[in-house]
C-alpha cells in the first residue's frame, strides 16, 4: 500500500482557535477535504496566542516537543509546544508558544503598528518554532502549505538554513498569500540581526519574501493574482480537490 503524502500546513491562525481573516476557516476546511479528496495527511502548526482559552480548546503541552532552542539572531530562545485536536476532524494542530512572542492578548492583525520590527520578530520565531518542531517530531512533509504574511519566512527557511536537512530537503513549498502583510521591508540591516540569508532579496516584505522562494504560490478567493498564479476556488467544497490537484501536480513535477 502507498504511505499518505505528508502535507504540512503553517498558519497564524485557524479555526476555532483564533479568527481574524478568511485564513482561519480556510485551513481549519482544507485538512479534511484533502483528506476526502485523496491520500493525504495532513497536521497543522499555529502560534499559541494568549488569547486561546487553552481549558475550552483542551490544549496540552507536548512534554518531548518543548524545550526546543530556536535561534533569533546571536541569541535562542526557548520554545514551548502544545497540541489540540480540531473536533469532529481527525486532526491535530500543534501550536508553538513563547511569552514573549505570544503572551500579550493582540493578534497579529491587531499588533501595535508602531512596533514593526516586533512583528516580524514574531513571525519568523513562530516560522523557526514549525520547522525545528518538526524536526523533532521526525516527521517528514511532503508539501508545506504556508498561508498568509504570517508563514512567509517558511519559503526562504526551507530554500536556506533548512536546504540541507535530511528531513526537509525534499519538502516542496507552497505559499497562499493574504493582504494582513504590515508591509515592513525586510532590511539587510534586518536581516543580518535576525541571521536570515536574504539571498538579494533585502528590502522586499514577508510576503514577497515568502512568494520569491516558495516552488508555487496559490491565491485567496477574491485576490487578484497578477502573474498567472492559481487561485483558490470561490465554491467551499471545491477548494479540497483543487488543492489536492495542485499537490498531485507538484509531486509528480508536472507544471501545474
Amino acid at each position: 500500500m502507498a504511505q499518505s503524502r505528508r502535507v504540512l500546513f503553517v498558519a497564524g491562525e485557524v479555526t476555532p482557535f483564533a479568527k481574524t481573516s478568511s485564513i482561519a476557516s480556510l485551513v481549519r476546511m482544507l485538512p479534511e477535504q484533502l483528506q476526502d479528496a485523496g491520500d493525504f495527511e495532513a497536521r497543522v502548526m499555529m502560534p499559541c496566542y494568549n488569547t486561546i482559552d487553552e481549558r475550552e480548546h483542551n490544549l496540552h503541552e507536548v512534554i518531548r516537543l518543548s524545550g526546543t532552542d530556536v535561534p533569533m539572531g546571536t541569541g535562542t530562545e526557548t520554545l514551548t509546544v502544545k497540541v489540540a485536536s480540531v473536533p469532529d476532524v481527525r486532526l491535530q494542530v500543534y501550536l508553538m508558544d513563547h511569552d514573549t512572542y505570544f503572551g500579550d492578548e493582540s493578534l497579529p492583525s491587531e499588533e501595535d503598528p508602531d512596533s514593526p520590527e516586533a512583528l516580524l520578530r514574531r513571525a519568523l520565531f513562530f516560522n523557526r518554532a514549525t520547522l525545528e518542531t518538526i524536526r523533532k517530531l521526525r516527521w517528514g512533509p511532503d508539501l508545506i502549505h504556508s498561508f498568509g504574511w504570517m508563514s512567509g519566512f517558511v519559503p526562504l527557511l526551507l530554500a536556506s538554513e533548512y536546504a540541507d536537512g535530511e528531513l526537509l530537503s525534499n519538502s516542496l513549498s507552497i505559499f497562499t498569500p493574504d493582504d494582513q502583510d504590515p508591509g515592513t521591508p525586510v532590511t539587510a540591516d534586518l536581516a543580518e540581526r535576525l541571521g536570515l540569508s536574504l539571498d538579494g532579496q533585502a528590502s522586499s516584505t514577508v510576503s514577497e519574501t515568502g512568494r520569491h522562494f516558495t516552488d508555487t504560490s496559490i491565491h485567496l478567493p477574491g485576490a487578484t493574482p497578477s502573474n498567472g498564479d492559481p487561485q483558490f476556488d470561490g465554491e467551499d467544497d471545491m477548494r479540497g480537490q483543487q488543492l489536492a490537484t495542485l499537490y498531485n501536480q507538484m509531486l509528480n513535477e508536472v507544471p501545474a
